[in-house]
C-alpha cells in the first residue's frame, strides 16, 4: 500500500478458534492527514491449497467490517508448500467484491479489479491490492475473492492459502461463469485473506 507510515496503536481480537479471525487497529498517514485504519485478517492454525479447479469465481465471506472506505485486500498463496521455486504457471486474476443478500449469499457486485494479480516468477506469497482508490464504503458482510482471468485450466504450481477447518464459522463458495450458480466450496473453509478498511 502507498502509505506514508504505519505505527501500530492498538489490537484488538475476536476470539474464534485459536484467533482465527484477527482485527488490529493502526493509525497511518496518508497524504499529510492521520487516518485510523482496522485490517480484518482470516488466519488460522493451519492451511489447506486451493487449486482453483472447476471454478472461475472462488469468494469467502467476510462479517464484522468495520464501517469505512475499503482500503486494501490482501491473498497468500503457496503457504502449505516449503518450496522456493518460482512459479511455472502463468496466470492472472481480477479480484471481486460482493455485497450480501439476507440468506447470506453474494448479491451487488460493488468491485471487480481486473487483472489485480499476476502471477508469475515474480509473484511472493502475500499479494496486496490497493483499491482506496475506488472510494468503495465498506459494509458489515462482504464476499470478497477472486476470478481468474487467464492461465491453464489446471495450475499445477499455485495453489491460494485457504483456512483447513471452519465451515461452521465460514462460508467459500463459487461458480464458473457470471450466469452459472454459487455452490459451496467444501476444499476451502475460507480463502486466507486480508481486508483493510479506513475508518470515516
Amino acid at each position: 500500500m502507498l502509505l506514508g507510515s504505519i505505527s501500530a496503536t492498538a489490537q484488538n481480537f475476536i476470539d474464534m478458534e485459536k484467533d482465527t479471525i484477527q482485527m488490529q487497529e493502526v493509525i497511518v498517514s496518508k497524504k499529510g492527514k492521520k487516518l485510523k485504519m482496522k485490517t480484518i485478517r482470516l488466519m488460522g492454525p493451519c492451511y489447506s491449497p486451493e487449486p482453483f479447479k472447476d471454478a472461475d469465481e472462488i469468494v469467502t465471506l467476510v462479517e464484522n467490517v468495520p464501517a469505512g472506505v475499503l482500503e486494501s485486500v490482501a491473498f497468500y498463496f503457496n503457504g502449505v508448500f516449503d518450496t522456493k521455486e518460482e512459479l511455472r504457471s502463468r496466470a492472472s486474476f481480477g479480484v471481486l467484491i460482493y455485497t450480501v443478500d439476507a440468506d447470506g449469499n453474494p448479491a451487488k457486485r460493488i468491485a471487480y479489479d481486473k487483472k489485480a494479480l499476476i502471477m508469475d516468477e515474480k509473484a511472493k506469497g502475500k499479494i496486496t491490492i490497493n483499491i482506496g482508490g475506488l472510494d468503495l464504503p465498506s459494509h458489515d458482510k462482504l464476499f470478497i475473492g477472486l476470478v481468474k482471468e487467464s492461465g491453464p485450466d489446471m495450475i499445477e504450481d499455485l495453489f491460494f492459502d485457504c483456512l483447513c477447518n471452519g465451515h461452521d464459522k465460514y462460508k467459500t463458495l463459487a461458480r464458473t461463469s457470471e450466469v452459472a450458480p454459487w455452490e459451496r466450496r467444501w476444499v476451502c473453509a475460507g480463502m486466507r485473506v486480508d481486508v483493510s478498511v479506513v475508518l470515516r
